[in-house]
């Protein structure tokens, strides 16, 4: 029986000391109305200090299992993210014990399609839900997770408060049928801000200047400034993971490699525009010029790394923080009098100078990148649940997710939270990143708002900060297509096309880039992407489009 059945059935007063003594049961058993009661005295009234205290930890006592990914820089330094900082202050903080449950790492995607098989589910599974077949509606009508639609004024003030401040989050983390399923990631709350940046166009001012060049903007800027660099005697001026060269190059002529939104709400797809041949085409030029980086298709982080670091390569696209933050520090490792602001960021490619780039390689709000928690139907203690994950978007989750513990990883410094030297000057010389990892979430993704101060103290270099500013110019938070699903229906034969394109797409463009076919054939490619489907694709996209507008 619940203890909401018994308080109907029994005397209140007599009620109230039955109560008191039932021990609390968590997600595996109970009911998802049970919370603790309050002791009561002889008289019959509540003790105030335990009413205080059970208003501070209404569900102190509760059991809860929560499924998640472990974030490389967490395990390098902890078997289980229940063994963090973190972990461990957020338990004490609200009286709920917390078993964290992770996949094998490298095996993620695999561990989690057994379990969505097995029927059998933790009470908090943290994804990224938008990935989920046909979206985080199928999710709901699979009977994985629930709609937390009913508890969202109960159980969830915090996050109701955020998403009534912003509708357009609103829209963005209810599923196709407008149901709100979880307690998300966000980067922030306004768009653009810096937690969406990561990474940007790295280059050697120093040489830069030497050649009397300005900062690049433009295509044409940049065919100069590689020019420069390879008569300057770097044998490759350009590098990038190949896994980026197209997406970072493609903007400069106003051409976006996959589906977005115009000015108007109209979905497209850059692959079958007139300004994708001109991008190729231009490609194709650096490419044989050898103002790129001709082996861009097998490039990864460790080959930049070592090209920009050991002078082969003077301009790269790279993180702010494993690349910025550390091959100054490398570089200077290997010539004292190096300074580390040489090197800068020029703002993201665009078609017109002094103009935002029309598109640009960051991170939405709300995207297919982060992860999200959201209740499992298992769950016999969804209030608990609910509480517990609203908690995590309330001051003090805002403060430990963002900042971690005060007076360990971050004071007080005129009403603001400053990380200490613990975090930016490790005494063990361990990374900003493993110290943040343990201590809070937003470094890792996980269920809270990035404050874009935590980027901006993480990024403690001039440049870095520099960096950030020079990203935000640009205009892709308006052509952004959102975090939307085609229909279960559609789903089928979307992934069919989708995959044929992408795989058609990734081969041609390649090899036309390298010159291994030639650009006469382009006519060819395009009628092959259209019979693959990509037009019927676009407007499945619409529909969807349409749809989340509308909801």
């Amino acid at each position: 029986m619940s203890k909401k059945q018994m308080m109907k059935r029994g005397s209140t007063a007599a009620m109230a000391v039955i109560l008191a003594g039932i021990s609390l049961a968590g997600c595996g058993a109970g009911s998802s109305e049970n919370a603790p009661a309050a002791t009561t005295t002889a008289g019959g009234s509540e003790s105030s200090e335990t009413v205080a205290k059970n208003s501070d930890k209404p569900f102190e006592g509760v059991k809860l299992t929560w499924w998640t990914t472990l974030n490389a820089n967490v395990s390098s330094n902890y078997q289980n993210l229940g063994d963090t900082p973190w972990a461990k202050y957020v338990q004490e903080q609200t009286g709920i014990e917390i078993e964290f449950q992770h996949p094998t790492q490298g095996s993620e995607s695999e561990d989690f399609a057994v379990m969505t098989a097995s029927g059998e589910y933790p009470d908090i599974i943290e994804y990224t839900w938008t990935k989920y077949p046909s979206g985080a509606g199928a999710a709901i009508n699979d009977g994985v997770i629930i709609s937390i639609d009913d508890m969202m004024e109960k159980n969830c003030p915090n996050l109701s408060k955020l998403l009534a401040e912003h509708p357009d989050i609103d829209k963005m983390v209810k599923d196709s049928s407008g149901r709100h399923y979880c307690f998300p990631f966000l980067r922030g709350t306004e768009s653009p801000n810096e937690t969406e940046f990561s990474s940007g166009f790295i280059y050697r001012a120093d040489i830069l200047k030497d050649a009397g060049l300005d900062v690049p903007e433009t295509p044409d800027d940049w065919e100069k400034v590689l020019r420069a660099y390879k008569d300057a005697g770097f044998e490759v001026p350009f590098v990038t993971r190949n896994e980026w060269m197209k997406d970072i190059w493609s903007p400069g002529f106003d051409n976006w490699g996959d589906f977005y939104v115009d000015d108007d709400g109209k979905v497209k797809n850059g692959l079958v525009e007139d300004s994708r041949k001109e991008f190729i085409t231009w490609m194709n030029k650096m490419y044989t010029e050898g103002l790129i980086d001709n082996d861009w298709l097998v490039a990864d982080k460790k080959s930049n790394q070592t090209y920009f670091t050991t002078g082969k390569s003077a301009a790269v696209y790279a993180p702010f923080g494993q690349g910025l933050g550390s091959y100054g520090k490398v570089m200077k490792e290997q010539d004292p009098d190096f300074d580390i602001n040489n090197l800068q960021c020029a703002p993201p490619v665009t078609s017109q100078k002094g103009k935002n780039a029309k598109f640009s390689k960051m991170n939405n709000i709300f995207d297919k990148s982060g992860t999200s928690a959201a209740i499992s139907t298992e769950c016999k203690n969804t209030d608990a649940a609910a509480w517990l994950l609203d908690w995590m978007y309330s001051e003090e989750g805002n403060l430990v997710n963002n900042f971690g513990i005060e007076g360990q990883t971050y004071e007080m410094k005129d009403g603001k939270p400053v990380y200490t030297d613990f975090v930016l000057d490790n005494p063990e010389g361990k990374s900003a990143a493993e110290i943040l990892a343990g201590y809070t979430r937003a470094s890792t993704s996980g269920t809270c708002v990035q404050d874009p101060q935590y980027i901006l103290q993480y990024y403690s270099q001039d440049n870095q900060k520099a960096a950030l500013a020079a990203s935000m110019k640009t205009d892709m938070g308006k052509h952004f297509f959102p975090p939307a699903s085609v229909s279960e229906e559609e789903q089928d034969e979307y992934a069919d096309i989708i995959t044929n394109v992408k795989t058609l797409s990734d081969e041609m463009e390649a090899q036309f880039i390298n010159g291994t076919t030639p650009l006469t054939e382009w006519d060819n490619y395009q009628k092959q992407l259209k019979d693959f489907g990509i037009e019927k694709a676009i407007g499945m996209m619409q529909k969807t489009y349409d749809t989340y507008i509308a909801n």
